[in-house]
């Protein structure tokens, strides 16, 4: 079996930010806009497809299981989201940080929430009023 470039590009990301932030029992490192700043476009572009797999996934589970649909995160990206490609979602976040180096702290999925999800539903996570 062949493992494409982009896959391996994937797990060295991935591994790479597990490796560089350890963190306590419990806790979860979100990528920031201080890693996201140093990551070569590929890197981008890899890790925004490998979060857009794990969405897939989800979707496709509560296709085939309608007792597991909800209004989870995953399906406000499928809302939000649909019909962005890959190059854009990198162009915006590139875009949020570059004018804004004070907010470098800022996750990268915070800003794909308030950039490009958030103005594109009715509700929140599930069907709560967005804020």
């Amino acid at each position: 079996m062949r493992i494409s470039r982009m896959v391996w590009i994937v797990l060295a990301v991935a591994m790479g930010i597990v490796i560089a932030a350890p963190v306590g029992a419990g806790e979860a490192k979100l990528l920031t806009g201080d890693v996201w700043q140093k990551m070569s476009k590929d890197e981008k572009v890899a890790f925004i497809w490998g979060a857009g797999q794990v969405v897939t996934i989800e979707q496709a589970i509560m296709d085939k299981l309608p007792e597991m649909r909800q209004e989870t995160f995953s399906a406000k990206v499928v809302e939000g989201m649909a019909d962005t490609d890959m190059n854009q979602v990198v162009t915006t976040i590139d875009g949020f940080y570059a004018p804004n180096p004070d907010k470098l702290d800022t996750a990268v999925f915070r800003v794909i929430w308030d950039e490009m999800i958030r103005p594109n539903i009715r509700t929140g996570i599930g069907g709560r009023p967005l804020q």
